[in-house]
């Protein structure tokens, strides 16, 4: 027998919570945070309206590869987030102060590579088929320019 919270996500994924309600949920809260934060109508009761259309007709055109999309990006987002914390944690534990790690522009950069990365890798299973081979030579240019980086300096 199933334990609950197996059957309630399966039971939420039948009623279309995945496919259908988050990403809606997600489309309206972004398009009417930002319709509201760059005040192009001043009734709230208009924004909501356009948010509220914005977000049936990205929903109508995305459907399913839309909520798998989210579905990725949101799981690979979490993984990256969870090693970031575990990283801090290290240092934390190692007495240095993770609030300077990311002072320099390297830290930055690196940053925004592995948001571009994660951002990839979430289309990449429904757009681009990457194969191991093709990861392990991005790794490696990775890798080479890093050691460039370092031996050449700035």
């Amino acid at each position: 027998m199933a334990d609950p919270f197996t059957m309630l996500v399966a039971n939420l994924n039948a009623l279309g919570f995945f496919g259908f309600l988050l990403p809606w949920v997600f489309v309206f809260a972004i398009s009417y945070g930002l319709l509201t934060k760059m005040k192009v109508f001043e009734n709230p009761r208009i924004v909501g309206v356009i948010s509220l259309v914005f977000a049936f007709f990205v929903i109508g055109f995305g459907g399913p590869f839309l909520a798998g999309f989210f579905v990725n990006l949101f799981g690979y987002a979490a993984v990256v987030i969870a090693g970031i914390l575990v990283i801090a944690l290290f240092v934390t534990m190692s007495g240095g102060d993770f609030s300077k790690l990311f002072d320099n522009k390297a830290a930055a950069a690196v940053l925004v590579g592995v948001g571009i990365i994660v951002f990839f890798i979430a289309i990449g299973g429904s757009i681009v088929v990457v194969s191991d081979a093709v990861i392990g030579i991005v790794f490696i240019i990775i890798l080479m320019a890093l050691a460039v980086y370092f031996i050449a300096g700035k």
